[in-house]
C-alpha cells in the first residue's frame, strides 16, 4: 500500500476569511463580556471562566465546519496463477496423481519464490474447478474428466482477479465425448499444461477378475473361504497380486500369481476372518506394476454378513396366525438373534402332517440355543425327533470359550399343542413346567389383562424400568390378551410368572406364564397365544410397542442365559441391497427399541461416511403403524465404498450404535482407456497462447508465466467533526463553565 496524499479539509467552509472574520469578533464580544465581569468584581477566576466558555464554542465552531482527514492511496492486487491439477480416477495410474500433487508444490514455489517482477500468486483447483484451499486431495475420485469445464469454472472462480494464466496439470483424458476442444481457443486467458508419457507396453496387456465368491454370512471372527476366479489376456508374463478389500483397507493374506506369456486363468483360493460385525462389501481384486490397458475389470464386490455370537433359535409353528407373524418378525429384528423359523402352510387334515417341515436332527441343533414349538398336533414331529429334542434338552454343549452352553426350550399355547392331540402323551411332557389337560380341548377365549404373581414382578423378562410398582403398573395397563389354554397345574418345582385372574382352576388362577429347568437349561410354557396385541394395538394408534419387543427380547436371553441389558437400547440398521448405481436411490432401514425406564423419548441419527470421510447426514422417517422402524433414503452422486452410521441416543446421551457398508459402481469411463492424450494437452496450450510441457519439467513454466500487477486506487476519509469525544468536550465545558460560575455568584 503506497500513501499518495494526505490532506485536512473543511467540508461546512465555503468562505474561510468569512469563518475568520466570525470567529475573530465572535473572541472580541467574549472578551468584552468577561473583562467587565472581571472589573465588577475584582476577581480573575472570571478569566478561567472565559477560557471554559471559548473552549465549548471553538468545539462549536469545530464541528460545523467539518473536519475531514482524507488519505488517498494505491492498492496493490498482484496477478494471480491458477494451477488445476486432475483428480480423476484415471489420474491413480501409473503413479500419475503423485507426480501431479509434487508438479503443483514445485511449480507452486517457484512462481511464489521468484524474486524477478512483480508478486504473483498461486491458487490451485480441482477438476471441477473448485477451489482446494486446503491440502490436494490425497486420492484421485473424481469420475469424470471435462477439461472445458475446468478451464471454464476456474475462470469464472477468479474473474474479479487479475488473472494471468492457467497451468493444466493432466493425462489429457477427456471423457466428455467431445472429439475437440476448440471453446478453449477463445479463452481470455493463455493456458500452460503438463501431461504425462504413456507405457505402450500397457496396452498389450490386461488382467481382469471374472468372479469372486464367499459364503452369504460368517460368524465374527470366524475364517470364510473367497474363490477369486482371475483372468489375463494377450501381454507378457507378469507377476499380480490377487488382494481381498473392505473400503480402503487391504486385508491381510494378499497372495501373488504368476501369468505365463499370453492369455490364462487361475482361481486364487483366500481366506478372510472378519473381526466386526455387520453388514459389508468386500472387494476382490487384481494388480499388477507392469501396466495394463484397462483397469476398469481390475475388481469384483461381494457381500458378506458377518453376525456377531448370536442366539441360535428355531422356530416351528403348525398354523399360519398372528402370534407367529409378529414373534418371528421381532426376533428377525433383533441383532442379536440367528432365526430359523418354518410353519405349515398346507391343510393338516389334507396332507401328511410332516411333510415339508424342517427335521429336528442332532445336525440342526447342535449350533441352537433355543427352540419354540407354537400350535401343532402330537403327530407334526416324528418319535425320533421328540427323542432328539429331549436329549438335545437334557445336556449343553461347549461354546468356543469353554463355557457350557444352555439348550432352553418355549413351547407357545393353542388349540392342539396343549389339547388332547398335543404334546401331553409325548416325551416333551415330562420337560414341561406344567401339567397338561387331559380331559379334552380346554381354552377360554374371555379377554382379560396379564397378572403378575410376586415371582413375576421380580423376574427380569417383565422388568421394563428401574420401579416394581411402576412395571406393574404398567402390565395391568396393556392390551388385553384374547383368552388362553388351561392347563392343570404347574409342576412342583415350577415358578409361575403370570396368571389369568378371571379363571380359577383347583382355587388358583390359572397359569399363564411358567418356567422350570430342565438339563443345563429352561423351559418356559405361554399359555396365550395373542402377545402380538402388546405391538399390534399401541402401533395402530401411533404409540410404541416396547413393552412387547421388551418382553420378548428379554424372555430369549433369560431362556439362553444371555446378558439382559443387551436386550435394551439396541439398533439394527440395514439397505435393501449391497451395491448400487450412482445417482440411484439407496433405502436405508433403522429398527430401535425404545427404553421405557427413561421419560425422553430415544433418537435416531443416521448418517452416509464416503471413503473421504465427508459426512451426509439423512433424514428418517417413522409411520404410525410402526413406530420404531425409521426408513431413509440417500442418492450417491459418486462411486465408492459407504458406511452408514446409525445411533440411538436417549437423554443426550449415545446408547447404541450400528454400522453397515455398501458399493456404489461409479463410471467407469476414467478407466476405460488407461493411456494419456499429450496431443489433446498440446493442442489446448497453442491455441490459447501458451505453452505445454512434459510434467519432469514443469519447473520451466514459471518463466514462461507473464508476472503483472494491478494497482487500484483509493480514497480513505476519516471524519472528525461527529465524533463523540468532540461532542462530550462541548458539554463539558459549557456545562463546567456554568457549574463555576454559579457555586462563585457570578451569574
Amino acid at each position: 500500500m503506497l500513501t499518495v496524499l494526505a490532506s485536512l479539509e473543511f467540508e461546512g467552509v465555503s468562505h474561510a476569511w468569512l469563518w475568520w472574520l466570525l470567529i475573530a469578533g465572535g473572541g472580541c464580544v467574549l472578551y468584552a463580556a468577561y473583562r467587565d465581569i472581571v472589573m465588577r468584581t475584582e476577581r480573575r477566576f472570571a478569566w478561567g471562566l472565559m477560557a471554559l466558555r471559548a473552549a465549548g464554542l471553538l468545539a462549536l465552531v469545530l464541528a460545523m465546519s467539518k473536519p475531514t482527514w482524507t488519505d488517498e492511496n494505491e492498492l496493490i492486487d498482484p496477478g494471480r496463477v491458477a494451477i488445476v491439477v486432475d483428480n480423476s480416477i484415471s489420474m491413480s495410474l501409473e503413479s500419475r496423481y503423485a507426480k501431479a500433487v509434487l508438479a503443483v508444490e514445485t511449480l507452486q514455489n517457484e512462481i511464489e519464490s521468484s524474486g524477478s517482477g512483480p508478486r504473483v500468486e498461486v491458487d490451485v483447483f480441482d477438476i471441477n474447478g473448485q477451489p482446494l484451499s486446503d491440502d490436494i486431495p490425497s486420492e484421485p475420485r473424481a469420475e469424470r474428466t471435462d477439461l472445458v469445464r475446468a478451464v471454464s469454472e476456474t475462470t469464472a472462480q477468479l474473474r474479479s482477479k487479475l488473472l494471468l494464466g492457467i497451468v493444466l496439470i493432466s493425462d489429457g483424458t477427456d471423457n466428455t465425448g467431445r472429439e475437440d476442444t476448440f471453446e478453449l481457443a477463445e479463452s481470455s486467458v493463455p493456458i500452460y499444461s503438463a501431461g504425462f508419457h504413456s507405457d505402450p507396453e500397457a496396452s498389450r496387456l490386461d488382467l481382469a477378475v471374472r468372479a469372486a465368491k464367499s459364503i452369504d454370512k460368517v460368524m465374527v471372527n470366524n475364517k470364510a473361504e473367497v474363490v477369486v476366479t482371475v483372468a489375463k489376456s494377450a501381454g507378457p508374463a507378469v507377476d499380480a497380486t490377487v488382494a481381498i478389500k473392505r473400503g480402503g483397507e487391504t486385508l491381510p493374506g494378499s497372495q501373488t500369481v504368476s501369468f505365463p506369456e499370453g492369455s490364462s486363468q487361475q482361481q486364487v483360493s483366500m481366506i478372510i476372518e472378519p473381526t466386526e460385525a455387520g453388514s459389508f462389501v468386500y472387494t476382490a481384486s487384481v494388480s499388477t506394476s507392469s501396466g495394463e490397458k484397462l483397469l476398469a475389470n481390475n475388481s469384483r464386490h461381494f457381500p458378506l454378513q458377518v453376525d456377531a455370537d448370536a442366539i441360535g433359535i428355531l422356530y416351528l409353528d403348525g398354523f399360519l396366525r398372528y402370534e407367529y407373524k409378529f414373534v418371528s418378525n421381532r426376533l428377525r429384528d433383533d441383532p442379536d438373534v440367528h432365526l430359523l423359523a418354518e410353519v405349515r402352510r398346507t391343510n393338516p387334515e389334507r396332507v401328511d402332517v410332516s411333510a415339508a417341515k424342517i427335521q429336528i436332527t442332532p445336525d440342526l441343533l447342535k449350533n441352537l440355543d433355543l427352540v419354540i414349538l407354537g400350535d401343532m398336533e402330537a403327530d407334526y414331529l416324528t418319535a425320533a425327533e421328540y427323542q432328539t429334542l429331549v436329549d438335545w434338552l437334557g445336556k449343553g454343549s461347549e461354546s468356543d470359550d469353554s463355557n457350557m452352553r444352555a439348550h432352553s426350550l418355549l413351547v407357545l399355547g393353542g388349540y392342539h399343542s396343549f389339547g388332547p392331540d398335543g404334546f401331553g402323551k409325548t416325551p416333551l411332557a415330562d420337560a414341561l413346567p406344567v401339567v397338561l389337560a387331559d380331559d379334552g380341548v380346554r381354552q377360554t377365549e374371555e379377554p382379560f389383562v396379564l397378572k403378575l404373581t410376586e415371582a413375576g414382578k421380580s423376574h427380569p423378562i417383565f422388568k421394563l424400568t428401574s420401579d416394581r410398582i411402576k412395571d406393574s403398573t404398567l402390565w395391568n395397563t396393556a392390551p388385553p390378551l384374547l383368552g388362553s389354554s388351561l392347563v392343570k397345574r404347574a409342576k412342583a418345582g415350577a415358578d409361575v410368572l403370570a396368571v389369568n385372574p378371571n379363571i380359577n382352576i383347583g382355587k388358583r388362577p390359572a397359569v399363564v406364564i411358567a418356567t422350570g429347568r430342565y438339563g443345563s437349561g429352561h423351559t418356559m410354557v405361554i399359555t396365550a397365544d395373542t402377545t402380538w396385541r402388546w405391538t399390534r394395538l399401541p402401533r395402530v394408534i401411533g404409540q410404541s410397542d416396547t413393552l412387547f419387543a421388551r418382553f420378548w427380547s428379554q424372555s430369549v436371553r433369560w431362556l439362553t442365559g444371555r446378558d439382559l441389558d443387551q436386550a435394551r437400547s439396541q439398533i439394527v440398521v440395514s439397505t435393501d441391497k449391497p451395491a448400487y448405481e450412482v445417482g440411484k436411490e439407496v433405502s436405508i432401514r433403522a429398527v430401535r427399541q425404545s427404553d421405557v425406564d427413561s421419560e425422553s423419548k430415544s433418537e435416531v441419527t443416521v448418517e452416509i461416511i464416503d471413503e473421504a470421510g465427508k459426512q451426509f447426514p439423512v433424514q428418517v422417517r417413522t409411520s404410525s403403524a410402526e413406530p420404531n422402524v425409521l426408513l431413509g433414503s440417500f442418492y450417491p452422486s459418486a462411486g465408492g465404498s459407504y458406511r452408514v452410521n446409525a445411533s440411538l441416543t436417549q437423554d443426550g446421551k449415545q446408547t447404541a450404535n450400528q454400522t453397515a457398508e455398501f458399493l456404489v459402481h461409479g463410471s467407469e469411463l476414467e478407466l476405460a482407456d488407461t493411456g494419456t492424450n499429450r496431443s489433446l494437452l498440446k493442442s489446448i496450450s497453442e491455441r490459447s497462447g501458451g505453452v505445454y510441457v512434459d510434467i519432469e519439467n514443469v519447473a520451466q513454466l514459471a518463466t514462461k508465466l507473464k508476472r503483472a500487477e494491478r494497482r487500484i486506487p483509493r480514497v480513505e476519509r476519516t471524519e472528525y467533526w461527529n465524533s463523540p469525544v468532540l461532542f462530550l468536550f462541548f458539554l463539558a465545558a459549557v456545562t463546567g463553565e456554568w457549574v463555576l460560575r454559579r457555586r462563585n455568584h457570578l451569574v
